[in-house]
């Protein structure tokens, strides 16, 4: 290979050199001599040091000084050292022997290292020693060495001489072999005979040529693969050299960035100029962060200039390759460009924010169902809507429908399922609950997403607050009666065509042509025309003229046949009448010229209402306040002519007090949109008008205008003061009446008490003395008179029930509410636990539901119900088991209360009389009362604004159901 140094032949005597061999042979082998020499001198000081240091040290710990000292005298004395020191770990000398002589006496060998005792290091201890003159070792072993030097050219060199005329040939040969080798063309096989001592070798050389071939040849193909691999996909290939700084580019990496093969790319294109400057650090932190190691690969998207000077992006994927002590060496990856993904990611995104915009800007609230997961989400605006929080939004499909109105949930159900049975377009309108308990009108839109077999697997859509709309719809229908009421009294016949055909006529129509309305509806206009060609050109006038209407005398065509002489007025709606426009015809009956001459001035007039479409003032303003449009009546109230009101101020038009309230409700309008206000207007004798006015911005030509309206409200503000005067004069006679209701009620509760006093006390008498009978004389009366005497008493101990129900009905009526949250069902316990106390032998079962609450008087509520339970107790007294329910049920969006039980029941025929005073049913013989509770219980039950009804049937029982007006908590 290149690279390798050349092997040269010599001749096979003198070689170039050989001498410089020979001496460097020598010289190698008495340095190794020497070295020798000096290894086992320091072998033997040492040895001795490595005996003596554990007993010095021993005796350094004992601090035996003196036997120490003799023991290294001892190998002084004998010559093996010439010196020996002791010192402490600190450094300090403890014992220094004998003399370390001096350089120039002899080689000076030193040994020195720890003392140790115990493991701890407790001092240092060195040895020395000193080989002088002759008797010096390394002498004797220098000059042996040289000998033994000179021996080994001499055999080196004469072997040398011997192997280059054996081999000499045999090298050549080897050397020729190793040159191809080199030069990347081997031999195929060996040259040497087999019986050559450099055969193996030749055999090794051919064997690796060959072997080198074949990896020469898989290397090649490897290489074409790796090619064909780069150009099956769009990234290239780069490779940085970091100690060198090369770089090296793939074939397909300056097309990447615009140049073309030979335009010396590499020499042009340069990392930090193309890059970037917002992505530079991005690429220099990514490259000292694989070099450091602190990442494996790095995968960013960066922009790099293109050979046109634009800046295109980029994925730039690179890994870091370290040698063994850990530093980078190279960086190799790959650049993959990415603009068109990156601008469909843009775009996307884009598409995505302008989504967002869009959805949370809109008026509309989004829903979403996950029919698999069973889950409901609301938008934010769809939870604004419904005036809930966004945390408590309905779960499931299950509680939002709970919020529809209940006349309209099997209609929307039914949409439902025809979207998802029958795929029906999904779009309906109902009413949905508010948080605060009204409903709203919605328009729900939606569209089922479905899985590749049909199955629906989620429901999404949009819901819109259509409130405001159904009651413009209901004003507008108001307003189209009204409207169609004012058109069947015009004297003309007032045609509205679509497509040609007759949608709409009004009551004059009828009467001019003799047709029924039903009979036209869905007719052509031609059916009052003799000849179509004035049809036609009626049509073609239209179409000219539009949007003004256009006019023509001609003969039509009657129901009954006669002709009708008429004026004709079409004004078209739309551009293309054939395209499915709209017109308007009115018909005027032109028997006459002067009714004719009539009925043109009264659609004129009537044209001009449509158009103008406002009633009252009507008015067209610029930006600058200048008026561009107007009706008759602005010029009737002004008294000015079309030439002066063309061009003026409208504030010219309002006394200067309301220009400031101008000036703020124009400005309101041009932000808002619209506005709501009340100003005088100018007439022409100067006088000011009371108007209420309405200002809306449209825009005509790119250019803010307002629209107004104003109506004439000065009846209105008249009536508004006779109202006020009215009110006040029937606030003073309420407050009369009160006080005579008042005074009234006094004396009434006076003559009530007066009344039950004077009756009471003659019974009491009659009471009294009928006990004293009883007791005094009863053996003197037979049983006749007992029985009178009994009858006696019981009569008037009934009257004093009825005067003292009297009294509590009287009371019931006088007495001042107090309202609260009441629990009619703890109510009900309460009484039924007091009623089977009171008779423990009955068998009587109470079904009482729970948790039903009112907001009422407590103390009137627990009388009437006391009142309801001890009736049906009293009623079911004959039964051998009783069975009374109390509860409630919603009818007609109220809730209804009940009282039920298995009684005696009673004939429905009688049942107006329940709720009168002193009103029976029943006799006395059969079941015991006054006649009086029902009627408290009716009073009480309309003092709370409500009302009372029972259904019953005889022996099957009797059900009282009662209603309470519903009041919040803190109006009672």
């Amino acid at each position: 290979m290149s690279g390798l140094p050349t092997p040269q032949a010599h001749p096979t005597g003198r070689a170039p050199g050989a001498l410089w061999r020979l001496v460097a042979l020598a010289g190698f082998v008495v340095l190794l001599a020497l070295g020798l020499a000096t290894l086992s001198s320091r072998s033997d000081v040492g040895t001795l040091h490595g005996e003596l240091a554990p007993e010095v040290a021993r005796l350094l710990a004992l601090q035996r000084r003196g036997e120490i000292e003799q023991l290294l005298r001892d190998p002084i004395e004998r010559g093996v050292i010439t010196d020996a020191t002791v010192s402490d770990d600190q450094g300090g000398i403890v014992l220094r022997i004998g003399n370390p002589g001096s350089a120039e006496e002899g080689v000076l060998i030193r040994t020195e290292g720890p003392l140790r005792h115990k493991a701890v290091q407790i001092g240092w201890f060195s040895v020395g020693t000193q080989q002088t003159g002759a008797h010096s070792p390394l002498l004797a072993l220098l000059l042996g060495a040289i000998a033994l030097g000179a021996l080994c050219l001499l055999a080196t060199q004469g072997a040398r001489l011997m192997m280059e005329r054996r081999l000499g040939r045999s090298v050549n040969a080897l050397t020729a072999a190793t040159r191809a080798l080199a030069a990347g063309t081997p031999r195929a096989a060996a040259a040497l005979p087999a019986d050559d001592a450099l055969a193996p070798l030749d055999a090794a050389l051919a064997a690796a040529g060959e072997a080198l071939q074949q990896e020469r040849d898989r290397l090649a193909a490897q290489l074409a693969r790796l090619e064909r691999l780069a150009l099956s996909h769009d990234e290239a290939e780069w490779e940085w050299q970091l100690d060198t700084g090369d770089i090296w580019y793939s074939a397909r990496f300056p097309s990447l960035l615009g140049y073309e093969a030979d335009d010396g790319f590499s020499q042009q294109f340069n990392w930090t100029a193309a890059t970037h400057p917002d992505d530079a650090t991005i690429v220099r932190r990514a490259r000292e962060r694989l070099v450091a190691r602190e990442i494996e690969r790095s995968d960013d998207p960066i922009r790099l200039r293109a050979r046109d000077g634009t800046y295109r992006w980029f994925r730039l994927r690179a890994v870091a390759s370290h040698d063994a002590a850990g530093t980078a060496v190279r960086l190799t990856g790959t650049l993959e460009d990415v603009t068109r993904e990156r601008m469909t990611l843009d775009s996307l995104r884009e598409s995505e924010a302008r989504l967002f915009h869009a959805v949370r800007g809109s008026f509309d609230g989004a829903w979403d169902w996950d029919i698999g997961a069973g889950r409901y989400y609301l938008s934010p605006r769809l939870s604004e809507l419904l005036g809930m929080q966004q945390s408590l939004q309905p779960q499931t499909h299950e509680q939002l429908l709970e919020r529809v109105h209940p006349d309209d949930l099997s209609r929307l159900e039914h949409a439902i399922d025809e979207h998802f049975l029958r795929r029906e377009s999904f779009d309906i309108e109902y009413r949905m609950r508010h948080e605060a308990g009204h409903y709203l009108w919605v328009r729900d839109r939606g569209l089922a997403t479905r899985s590749d077999k049909g199955k629906v697997l989620r429901f999404s859509g949009s819901i819109t607050d259509i409130t405001e709309r159904k009651r413009a719809e209901h004003a507008t229908r108001a307003l189209a009666a009204e409207k169609q009421a004012l058109l069947d009294d015009v004297p003309v016949a007032i045609v509205y065509a679509r497509n040609g055909r007759i949608a709409d006529c009004n009551r004059r129509c009828e009467e001019i042509f003799a047709y029924r309305r039903d009979e036209l509806i869905g007719e052509t206009v031609g059916r009052f025309f003799h000849d179509e060609d004035d049809l036609d050109a009626l049509l073609q006038g239209a179409g000219s003229s539009a949007p003004a209407p256009h006019a023509q005398e001609s003969v039509l065509c009657r129901g009954d046949g006669s002709a009708l002489h008429a004026y004709i007025s079409v004004r078209q709606l739309e551009h293309d009448v054939q395209a499915g426009g709209e017109t308007i015809w009115i018909f005027s009956d032109d028997t006459a010229r002067r009714r004719a001459l009539d009925a043109a001035r009264r659609e004129e007039n009537f044209s001009a209402a449509l158009v103008r479409s406002m009633p009252g003032a009507f008015f067209l303003l610029d930006a600058r306040g200048m008026l561009r449009q107007w009706n008759e009546n602005l010029q009737a109230i002004t008294g000015m002519s079309a030439a002066d009101l063309l061009g003026k101020a409208t504030l010219d038009l309002f006394p200067p007090e309301s220009h400031r309230l101008l000036k703020r409700q124009a400005r309101r309008a041009l932000v808002q949109l619209d506005a709501s206000f009340e100003a005088d207007l100018l007439a022409a004798d100067g006088e000011p008008r009371a108007h209420a006015f309405s200002l809306y911005r449209i825009d005509l030509d790119g250019l803010p205008h307002l629209l107004g309206t104003g109506l004439d409200i000065r009846a209105q503000k008249e009536a508004e003061r006779s109202v006020v005067a009215l009110n006040q004069r029937l606030e003073t006679r309420v407050r009369e009446r009160t006080a005579e209701l008042l005074t009234a009620m006094r004396e009434l509760e006076s003559f009530s008490y007066s009344i039950s006093h004077d009756l009471a006390a003659p019974l009491r008498g009659i009471d009294g003395f009928s006990r004293m009978i009883e007791e005094d004389y009863a053996e003197k009366l037979d049983d006749r008179g007992r029985d009178y005497l009994q009858r006696i008493r019981a009569a008037t101990q009934r009257m004093h029930r009825l005067i003292d129900d009297l009294l509590g009905l009287a009371r019931i009526t006088r007495n001042e509410m107090n309202r609260q949250n009441v629990d009619v069902s703890a109510l009900a316990r309460d009484i039924a636990a007091e009623m089977t106390r009171s008779e423990p032998q009955r068998r009587a079962e109470f079904l009482i539901q729970p948790s039903m609450r009112v907001y009422a008087d407590a103390n009137l509520l627990r009388i009437a119900l006391d009142n309801l339970l001890r009736n049906a107790w009293k009623f079911t007294g004959r039964h051998e088991a009783a069975r009374i329910e109390i509860g409630c049920l919603q009818h007609d969006r109220e809730l209804v209360y009940f009282v039920k039980d298995d009684g005696a029941g009673f004939d429905m025929r009688y049942a107006s009389k329940l709720f009168g005073p002193f009103q029976r049913l029943h006799s006395v013989g059969d079941f015991t009362g006054s006649g009086i509770g029902l009627a408290i219980v009716h009073r009480i039950v309309h003092r709370h604004g409500g009302r009372i009804w029972a259904e019953a049937e005889v022996e099957r029982g009797a059900c009282f159901y009662f209603t309470l007006e519903s009041v919040p908590a803190g109006n009672g």
